[in-house]
This record gives structure tokens, sequence and C-alpha cells, in this order.
């Protein structure tokens, strides 16, 4: 089975290949909160314009396998320190309830 670009990218997370701060600062926050936010906002859009709110929801959960997958990936990181991953769960319990 040839290794396309995606599998390759979540399998080096997920095996700690990724410095922390890279896995923090770019694929956490940044990348996951323009997810977060632009599903929010797709959300409330949909919210606005009538649509069913199972539908709503769905949309706006949309990028919760993205940062469960990125905080494990941080807690298996070696050396990533306490606060960074403490830090990552303050992150995604925000991005769900925002």
């Amino acid at each position: 089975m040839p290794v396309n670009g995606v599998h390759l990218f979540l399998n080096r997370r997920w095996h700690g290949l990724v410095g922390w701060r890279t896995l923090f600062w770019r694929d956490l926050l940044l990348a996951g909160t323009l997810l977060s936010a632009t599903a929010t906002l797709t959300a409330l859009i949909l919210l606005t314009r009538g649509h069913d709110d199972s539908t709503v929801l769905a949309v706006h959960l949309l990028p919760l396998p993205y940062g469960l997958f990125m905080v494990t990936s941080l807690w298996r990181t070696p050396l990533c320190p306490p606060a960074a991953r403490w830090a990552s769960l303050v992150w995604l319990a925000l991005t769900v309830l925002v």
C-alpha cells in the first residue's frame, strides 16, 4: 500500500516524529483553531438559515476528531512540557464549547 500525504502526516504525529512545538503551535493552535472557527461560523450561518439543530451541531463538531487526534498526539510526544499538554486540553474544551 503506497503511503500518501495524509497517512504520512498522521503517522508522523502519532509516533512522535514531529517536535512538540510544531505540533502545538502550528498543527493544534493555528490549524485547529482555523478549522474550528470555520466550522463554527458555518454552523452559525446554517442556524440563521433555519437548518435543524442536529445538522448545525454536526457541522460545529466536525473538527473534533482532528482536535482529539492532535491533543492525543501531543500528549504522546516525548519531551513535551506539562504546561503544553494541559494547554492543549483547555484549547480542546474551548473549541468544542464555543
